[in-house]
């Protein structure tokens, strides 16, 4: 899901986390105390999106007394169902700007800052792979181009809030061959929660997180998702 404007009109997108600090209040500050992942079984698409690491950097970033609780509304299964369903029935040439469900696959709280939160949530994308993605006057944005498979967006809207965007190339059996760059996947994570100021490791647990989804799609194109961003992602 994408809250943000390309080409064409606003589009919705994914959510994620990270952070650390030291003895002081505010999102992201240790405290001393060690936080702890609750284990329960709503959160398990959560632990395989962002993995092992991707858990311990929640945990490090909302350190102090409590438990960091992970949900996924959408489990990966259903998310593959429901995003597979939503490309399968793309038609080239078809009038209208398709409209697609997203798919809510991880939020993430922690007893320490309520009303915080990391959310990441994917879907088909409105814009093709390779659109030129334009800002508006509400909205500041940076691209940073992967490989021929990926492309990263970080937008910044009214209120200093900040999304952070993966696109990624998914050709799914059965589908016209123009499927791949008409209608990639798109993944986006927000967060609020671990007051984590490197760009570098949230687009890095967003990557994990789109290798996982991509793999459970199945995507015949074998996308190349890399580990890491690139070199200029601070």
């Amino acid at each position: 899901m994408l809250r943000r404007t390309l080409p064409i009109p606003v589009i919705a997108l994914v959510l994620l986390t990270g952070a650390c600090g030291s003895d002081t209040d505010g999102a992201g500050a240790e405290t001393g105390a060690t936080a702890t992942a609750d284990a329960s079984a709503e959160g398990a698409a959560c632990r395989e999106l962002l993995g092992d690491a991707g858990v311990k950097w929640l945990e490090s970033g909302t350190g102090g007394a409590g438990t960091v609780h992970m949900k996924s509304r959408h489990g990966l299964e259903q998310a593959r169902s429901m995003l597979s369903g939503q490309i399968k029935n793309w038609e080239p040439g078809k009038k209208g700007i398709p409209t697609y469900a997203e798919s809510d696959v991880c939020g993430v709280t922690a007893d320490s800052y309520p009303g915080s939160e990391l959310a990441l949530e994917y879907r088909p994308s409105i814009l093709p792979f390779d659109a030129p993605i334009t800002g508006s006057t509400d909205s500041d944005l940076t691209e940073t181009p992967v490989n021929s498979d990926v492309r990263l967006l970080r937008r910044v809207a009214d209120g200093d809030d900040v999304e952070y965007i993966v696109f990624v190339t998914c050709k799914l059996p059965g589908t016209p061959a123009q499927q791949e760059n008409a209608v990639p996947i798109e993944g986006r994570m927000t967060d609020t929660l671990t007051g984590d100021d490197s760009e570098r490791d949230r687009f890095t647990y967003l990557l994990h997180s789109a290798r996982v989804l991509t793999g459970e799609l199945g995507c015949q194109n074998k996308p190349v998702v890399p580990a890491e961003p690139p070199a200029s992602v601070k």
